[in-house]
């Protein structure tokens, strides 16, 4: 499980190869993909469940799709508006909840907080590309050592990404870790202090390959309203030009 399949980056409409070389790129991605990287969601086995406010879910290897996001991405109205919608929520589905609810209450918020996160809400310090290096520079630290990196996106005021934990090691700790050090990098770097990421993540267990496929989708037309300079994307570059079916297709996909 620790074998690094290689990420493409592409920054400023320019690209690039990390890990191994681009001619061999494509094969040994494929194979150590298709031998142990990619595994799935597997309902019958036992899921660990952590997390105060929102649930996060693990089984060793299984592919995750992940959201985190500048501290001050939302507003205080959003925030308030968030809120009582988990209230509400909450109030009309009676504890405790099956695996079911969990899954339909953490779709409900993170559809909702990506909604808003895309308007472009607080400083968006991840727009600077200096600030996207220092959290890609992170990102790709980890990779092969804490998870399988596979496609992600740095967005002006938050991160998506598609990773494999290796074994034991859960999502929020792994990113746990990413965030603190880019926290004390970009606040060094900006000569200011404070904080700098929300503390909560979403993460959510990939289903099945439709599902992944899915994400991919949503994680390459991301910043389709943005230009080249003011975001960050990486992954396999042939994803870029093959997530072209209607985007309604692909959010039905999403909610597998």
């Amino acid at each position: 499980m620790t074998n690094k399949a290689s990420i493409t980056i592409i920054r400023n409409g320019n690209e690039w190869d990390v890990g191994a070389d681009a001619s061999e790129r494509r094969n040994s991605e494929n194979e150590n993909l298709s031998s142990h990287i990619l595994q799935f969601m597997e309902r019958d086995k036992y899921i660990v469940i952590n997390g105060a406010n929102l649930p996060h879910w693990h089984q060793n290897n299984k592919v995750q799709f992940v959201t985190f996001r500048l501290a001050d991405s939302l507003p205080q109205q959003k925030l308030a508006e968030l809120s009582a919608y988990k209230e509400e929520w909450i109030a009309t589905h009676p504890q405790p909840w099956d695996l079911q609810t969990i899954e339909a209450y953490n779709h409900e918020i993170r559809d909702k907080v990506d909604r808003w996160l895309d308007h472009g809400f607080g400083d968006c310090i991840l727009g600077q590309e200096d600030m996207r290096i220092i959290v890609t520079e992170a990102l790709l630290f980890y990779h092969g050592k804490r998870y399988i990196l596979h496609h992600f996106v740095i967005m002006p005021n938050h991160v998506h990404l598609l990773l494999s934990p290796i074994g034991d090691d859960v999502v929020n700790k792994s990113i746990g870790s990413v965030k603190r050090f880019t926290a004390n990098a970009i606040n060094k770097a900006l000569g200011r202090s404070g904080k700098v990421w929300q503390s909560e993540i979403f993460d959510r267990m990939v289903r099945d390959a439709q599902n992944y496929e899915a994400f991919i989708h949503y994680i390459y037309n991301n910043p389709s309203n943005l230009l080249p300079h003011q975001y960050t994307i990486g992954g396999d570059a042939s994803c870029i030009a093959t997530n072209n079916e209607d985007s309604d297709a692909w959010k039905r996909r999403l909610l597998l």
